[in-house]
């Protein structure tokens, strides 16, 4: 055998090899789980819930009042214009209270991420939260 030949099909099997690696690391999009699109009278510290992700070591959470900025979220930049850009180490995300107001649409979504790799963004889903509040009185 052709020593060129060799070294041609080495480097070709080495890349092909790296490619599929490459390929079979790569993250899928998150499925989300609670609230369920459109879900209405949602509590200021709505609980957002979805799958775990093979391969995941945290996840980026998005809330926005705007289905198409999250439509455009670019991998690792940061989102200006949502009301929550934050990350977590499980698959929930509990709103932080007073963020958010009562009779608006939120629009949500989440990407899993591994080291320095984000996966594409979950289906953006959307709830609205109750027009009154009741609060435990201690």
């Amino acid at each position: 055998m052709n020593v060129n030949y060799r070294l041609f099909l080495v480097g070709f099997l080495t890349w092909m090899w790296l490619s599929a690696s490459v390929f079979a690391g790569s993250l899928a999009a998150p499925e989300l789980d609670v609230p369920k699109d459109k879900a209405k009278n949602q509590v200021l510290t709505t609980l957002l819930k979805w799958k775990l992700v093979p391969g995941a070591k945290s996840y980026r959470i998005f809330v926005s009042g705007s289905a198409d900025i999250l439509k455009n979220l670019v991998p690792g930049a940061a989102c200006k214009d949502c009301f929550v850009d934050e990350k977590s180490d499980i698959p929930t995300y509990q709103i932080p209270p007073k963020r958010f107001k009562k009779d608006i649409p939120y629009f949500w979504t989440v990407r899993a991420v591994s080291g320095t790799e984000e996966g594409p963004i979950a289906t953006i889903r959307s709830y609205t939260m109750a027009s009154i509040f009741f609060m435990d009185m201690d």
